[in-house]
């Protein structure tokens, strides 16, 4: 079997990028970013020091991606990094190209110093859950606040 070859993605890529997230966007069954949206924000969020983007290649084709980001935090007591985006595409699944992209985060993660790795995912995501499981992470959703679960509140803000 090919192992993926996995590396920071660059203004190069963008391109690349666009298809990935559109295809992580798809396969969330959501409207919004458009392509166009993506096309236009990326540039600045690839220059970012606090992001980093990653892509995976099989046999020379592009299979996945991560997204991460790292910002200093008292309640970590240092560096954070969060895992903001892992998607590979189907036709790469089920080839180690995800655990390849977790592990190639929690290392860049380590090279920067991040005292804590962090992500969400679906609660009924158990495939991911498993593979976040096997690299050492648990949950901690339920305990984080006693009494209830976490809830995320967003409110969208004028361009």
């Amino acid at each position: 079997m090919t192992h993926p070859t996995i590396r920071p993605a660059g203004l190069p890529d963008v391109a690349v990028l666009v298809a990935l997230i559109g295809g992580f966007r798809d396969h969330l069954a959501a409207l919004t970013p458009t392509d166009a949206d993506i096309r236009n924000h990326l540039p600045d969020s690839l220059r970012d020091p606090g992001i980093e983007f990653c892509c995976a290649w099989l046999d020379h084709e592009a299979a996945g991606y991560t997204q991460t980001r790292f910002l200093t935090s008292v309640w970590a007591g240092g560096i954070e990094a969060h895992l903001e985006d892992l998607f590979v595409v189907v036709a790469a699944r089920r080839r180690a190209v995800g655990r390849g992209l977790l592990r190639h985060a929690l290392a860049r993660a380590a090279a920067r110093g991040a005292r804590r790795f962090s992500l969400n995912t679906n609660e009924g995501n158990t495939a991911a859950q498993s593979l976040y499981r096997s690299e050492g992470l648990s949950p901690h959703s339920h305990a984080l606040y006693p009494g209830g679960r976490e809830v995320l509140w967003v409110r969208e803000m004028p361009p």
